[in-house]
């Protein structure tokens, strides 16, 4: 094998892991097939989504596999991604960047590039090179894992104990409507009898919080949000706070 070869292929099988890609058509003569491995346990590695013929740059499209565009939300970068995906069982195999996304790629493919030439770019076809590789970070890698989180959240909760204490107790989203609009002693089952101002209780953009201290403006001041991630939940979190209820009081997670 000639030295340019060996270089070539040590890039393409690196550059077509991270893509989820295979090969085909390579010479016997003076290049080496990365399409599989012989004997190799399915349980060891992932389907590709999809191969591409490097002498002829036939593309083939394993219809098992769904690709969908997306954003990483593992940092603020919001780089471009694509999720793989089981058709079978809908889980998310791999994320790997974008090549139509300039943070992922440089040069970027253009947006007009068909998708059988965004992968004909990926590959080793008409010595191109790996112009066009989209990388995400490892981050970015295993960001998709929290959808799978044993511990993620996904109903209401509620403290079913002493603040600190760690305890809680899941609620339904019209329970937790009515106790975060109306308020009350929401806690009487604790043995805790203090009143809790809901929104409704708070919400006043005429009435002032201290008429002696006009400077802290209305009632609806009383309304602290605190941001935590956005994952596109920011936005309407700021238009409910600074323009529906009318709080200046809207602090991002890194606010100080």
């Amino acid at each position: 094998m000639k030295r340019r070869t060996f270089l070539k292929l040590s890039a393409l099988t690196v550059g077509a892991t991270a893509l989820g890609l295979g090969v085909t058509g390579c010479s016997k003569e003076t290049d080496v097939s990365i399409d599989g491995f012989p004997d190799m346990p399915e349980t060891l590695g992932q389907a590709v989504e999809a191969t591409v013929d490097l002498q002829s740059g036939e593309v083939k499209i394993n219809s098992d596999i769904l690709v969908k565009s997306s954003v990483c939300m593992g940092c603020y970068s919001s780089c471009g991604v694509r999720a793989k995906i089981d058709k079978k069982t809908g889980r998310i195999m791999k994320l790997t960047g974008n090549p139509y996304h300039p943070k992922c790629a440089e040069p970027a493919l253009p947006y007009d590039t068909t998708i059988k030439e965004s992968y004909q770019a990926f590959s080793l076809h008409g010595d191109k090179g790996l112009t066009n590789r989209a990388t995400v970070c490892a981050r970015g890698n295993s960001t998709f894992e929290q959808v799978y989180d044993p511990m993620r959240i996904t109903t209401p909760l509620k403290r079913a104990g002493e603040r600190g204490s760690g305890k809680w107790k899941p609620i339904s989203w019209e329970q937790l409507i009515e106790e975060t609009v109306e308020g009350g002693k929401i806690f009487t089952e604790l043995g805790d009898d203090t009143v809790v101002e809901g929104f409704r209780k708070i919400y006043s953009q005429d009435e002032l919080i201290n008429p002696d201290s006009p400077e802290m403006g209305p009632k609806s001041n009383g309304l602290v949000w605190i941001s935590g991630g956005s994952y596109g939940r920011i936005n309407f979190a700021q238009r409910f706070v600074l323009n529906s209820f009318g709080s200046t009081n809207f602090y991002g997670h890194t606010g100080t």
